[in-house]
């Protein structure tokens, strides 16, 4: 890549810098070598910039480590399409539609119902618009009970809470953890986010149930 075309963009500005491979090109192979090559030209470049790549083959991944300020700690990443439908394979042999729901979730759908559809197809549609977020949770989840607390964005916000963010230690990556303990950032599927008025009301439900609690 040309340095001209690299300052033109600022790459040395940018939080991060996105290689997209061509999927209908017809030698992946020397797609995911062009493709590295410009990596090399961004790294040259701008050696502190984060590189996401999306490579074609699962072996052309090893390439990218001789590249010397390559850093995985750093956030450098590679997206391998050929391994990520292999993924989706082998995990819907375990639990079938996870690829199908994997799928409607990653991809940007509105939804219509209709009356003369039947209500199965009424609901998948609706299961399709839905997108995942993350919000900060109020401290008044503090303490409570995961199943609790997915009960209650669900009943209130019609929101289904799936999981925690959990920040790592002493500079480690945050995890995903499921049934969780004191964390503040869920992952949650619903069709929009809620207005902020509604998150205060959920705030209320949560202390009156507490309340609640603490009597009985």
């Amino acid at each position: 890549m040309n340095p001209i075309d690299l300052q033109r963009v600022k790459v040395h500005e940018a939080d991060a810098c996105l290689v997209l491979a061509n999927k209908y090109c017809q030698d992946p192979d020397a797609e995911d070598a062009a493709n590295i090559m410009r990596v090399i030209s961004i790294k040259n470049y701008s050696d502190d910039i984060r590189v996401i790549i999306q490579l074609m083959q699962y072996h052309n991944k090893a390439y990218l480590l001789n590249i010397p300020s390559w850093d995985w700690k750093q956030g450098d990443d590679v997206i391998c399409l050929a391994e990520l439908k292999l993924g989706f394979i082998a995990q819907s042999c375990l639990a079938p539609g996870f690829s199908t729901m994997m799928a409607n979730l990653f991809a940007m759908r509105s939804f219509k119902t209709s009356p003369d559809m039947q209500i199965w197809t009424n609901d998948y549609l609706r299961g399709t618009g839905m997108e995942m977020y993350t919000e900060t949770l109020s401290p008044s989840f503090i303490g409570m009970p995961f199943a609790q607390a997915t009960e209650l964005c669900f009943t209130k916000l019609k929101l289904l809470l799936l999981a925690i963010e959990v920040k790592g230690c002493e500079g480690a990556d945050n995890k995903i953890s499921i049934n969780p303990r004191g964390a503040k950032i869920g992952l949650v599927l619903l069709q929009s986010l809620p207005r902020r008025n509604q998150g205060r009301d959920l705030d209320q439900e949560v202390q009156m149930q507490k309340l609640g609690t603490a009597k009985s």
